[in-house]
């Protein structure tokens, strides 16, 4: 049997328990994305390959192309085991042809010392204001406005007119006293609390990261998941149309979505896994590490965004529009 994944997806000794327990070898190929996936595919990949992970955005194209295969509920029962927001998804209603992998979130990287109290998004918007210059944020507008949209109690997805003038008005707000990875930092005039000496190029006080950079920990930095919730990016097991051995790649679909599998492996791959029930298996030192586990109350509040392109072509102008 064949997975194909990005490196750092596959846990080597899941592979090699399913070996012993099913009798069933499995290869793993890696690419370096989900475009490349789905050329390989195309190119002579179906009936190729029995189980690929993929993206959101990949993973709603196959379904409208008919590329994957339905999962056969009733071969993969540990579906039901699992919780918001993994138990459905934007990209296949009712997980009908796939199921969560890993995952990544948007939080907040920051010093130890920074003064972020209590980690939410509000919080991290309101200390840029307070030290100009000390928060960085992506070239990303998505991201951005999304984080955003929530301190404004809109949905971080929402294409509503309405709401997003509400978020534009407010990153207009904050665009001088932020850093924009890739960007001249801002000057810090006009304010009267004067920025900390790591707002005057050194390192910043805060960054809005992404999870998968901070699965080790760092030497004086956090990870936290913000009280509001975040962006969750999921990475989903599916099986494409022709594979060689459907029961086999059915079989292990339902064996990840076991709580000591994907204990062992969040231990091996430093990486945050859908099922909660997976934690009480872990070492306290990774469930204390927000970056493999976010807090079940800020992740009952994240979603997967769903953009339209209405919704993205709007945050991209509002994105040209305001950064010069």
């Amino acid at each position: 049997m064949t997975i194909v994944a990005h490196q750092g997806e596959l846990p080597m000794l899941a592979l090699s328990d399913f070996h012993v327990a099913n009798g069933v070898t499995v290869t793993p190929q890696y690419v370096p994305s989900d475009d490349e996936l789905q050329l390989r595919l195309a190119a002579g990949g179906f009936g190729t390959f029995d189980v690929i992970v993929v993206g959101g955005q990949a993973l709603a194209s196959m379904i409208a192309l008919n590329q994957l295969e339905p999962l056969a509920g009733s071969l993969v029962p540990n579906l039901d085991a699992l919780q918001s927001p993994f138990n459905d998804s934007p990209f296949d209603s009712g997980l009908q042809h796939s199921a969560p992998a890993c995952y990544d979130v948007l939080g907040i990287a920051v010093s130890r010392n920074a003064p972020l109290q209590p980690a939410s998004w509000s919080a991290l918007f309101e200390m840029a204001t307070k030290y100009p210059g000390s928060v960085v944020v992506p070239d990303r507008p998505n991201d951005v406005i999304g984080a955003i949209l929530v301190t404004l109690g809109h949905a971080w997805d929402s294409d509503s007119t309405s709401d997003l003038n509400d978020a534009a008005q407010r990153l207009e707000t904050l665009l001088p006293v932020l850093q924009i990875a890739g960007h001249k930092p801002p000057a810090a005039s006009g304010h009267t609390t004067p920025p900390p000496v790591s707002a005057r190029g050194q390192e910043p006080l805060a960054y809005m990261a992404s999870s998968r950079e901070y699965g080790t920990l760092r030497a004086g930095v956090r990870f936290l998941v913000p009280s509001e919730g975040t962006s969750v990016d999921v990475r989903s097991y599916c099986i494409p149309i022709y594979a060689p051995h459907p029961v086999a790649a059915l079989a292990w679909i339902n064996n990840w979505l076991e709580p000591s599998i994907e204990a062992g492996a969040a231990r091996e791959l430093r990486r945050a896994v859908p099922l909660s029930q997976a934690r009480p298996l872990m070492h306290p030192g990774l469930v204390l590490n927000e970056a493999i586990c976010p807090p079940l109350t800020a992740l009952a509040k994240s979603i997967q965004p769903s953009y339209s392109a209405d919704g993205t072509d709007r945050r991209a102008r509002i994105w040209s529009e305001l950064i010069v």
